[in-house]
């Protein structure tokens, strides 16, 4: 049995798109259920302990970029080196599988004229490959998705839960998205996170099959 944890970079609006960052990502961090919970949480709390002193620290790409609250102390280099190192080296280590959808919104919005919602897309490509990915294992999964503002049900996650699979998938989900927007840009992360990506069965080849991007 697998779990796959889903978290998205970007903001799904249509109505108003910037455009320094006009994507949208959404990427599902898939495990095997048994391997996840047997150490994957437990190993990213020591890493969360040694570098802020807590296991209640919550990894969020953008606040870790801006240095912002709980990770003010990144701010000094040596300690935020340490850090991108370790965590670095702790996500290749993992066994993990990501498939993952990027909308460009304005190529959507320019593209038709009713454009479906990102999110709801993106989670139609995801769910997609995701269903071909456990049927070739003849496997079951379990998701794992934070709720959304327009969402009531209480058994999806909040984001002030305390989910790892969930710090990974967005930990991902920000560097696939400016590969994309920005392919040429210095993006050491994503070289990371490359070599996760589903492929076709006996080759390399992730896109269309790990990384769909639309339009």
């Amino acid at each position: 049995m697998f779990v796959a944890f889903l978290d998205e970079s970007g903001d799904h609006n249509l109505k108003t798109i910037d455009s320094t960052y006009p994507i949208f990502t959404l990427a599902a961090c898939i495990f095997d259920f048994d391997y996840y919970f047997e150490g994957v949480e437990k190993e990213l709390d020591t890493i969360k302990v040694k570098h802020f002193g807590t296991r209640k620290v919550i990894l969020r790409s953008y606040d870790i970029r801006k240095q912002k609250g709980q990770f003010r102390s990144l701010v000094d280099i040596t300690k935020r080196t340490a850090f991108y190192e370790e965590l670095d080296k702790f996500i290749e280590n993992l066994e993990f599988k990501i498939i993952a959808a990027v909308i460009d919104k304005s190529k959507l919005k320019s593209s038709y004229r009713t454009p479906s919602d990102p999110y709801n897309l993106c989670f139609q490509f995801i769910m997609e490959r995701l269903c071909m990915f456990v049927g070739r294992k003849n496997e079951k999964v379990v998701m794992r998705m934070e709720s959304r503002e327009s969402h009531n049900d209480k058994v999806l996650a909040e984001k002030s839960q305390n989910i790892g699979g969930h710090q990974i998938a967005d930990l991902a989900a920000y560097p696939i998205g400016i590969h994309i927007f920005q392919p040429k840009r210095d993006n050491p992360a994503f070289q990371i996170v490359e070599k996760k990506f589903h492929t076709r069965l006996g080759t390399r080849q992730y896109i269309n099959y790990g990384l769909k991007i639309f339009p």
